[in-house]
């Protein structure tokens, strides 16, 4: 088992997070992430989407681009 340690620098300082700091710490990283996940999954989808539609229409992206100019 490894335990993790987290150092964090305020001013010329080098503190390691522990406890409740730690848990917190650790608590934002992990929503950050699934904030992260969740708008690459978003883009995915879009991008997929936008392809399905294009295809339907029978178009490219380039010439799609033509036609809203």
């Amino acid at each position: 088992m490894t335990i993790e340690q987290i150092f964090i620098g305020i001013d010329d300082q080098r503190i390691e997070l522990t406890g409740a700091d730690k848990e917190a710490f650790l608590a934002d990283r992990a929503a950050m992430q699934a904030e992260q996940d969740a708008r690459k999954t978003e883009q995915v989808a879009k991008a997929t989407q936008k392809a399905a539609i294009l295809e339907r229409l029978g178009l490219t992206e380039d010439e799609l681009k033509v036609v809203l100019s």
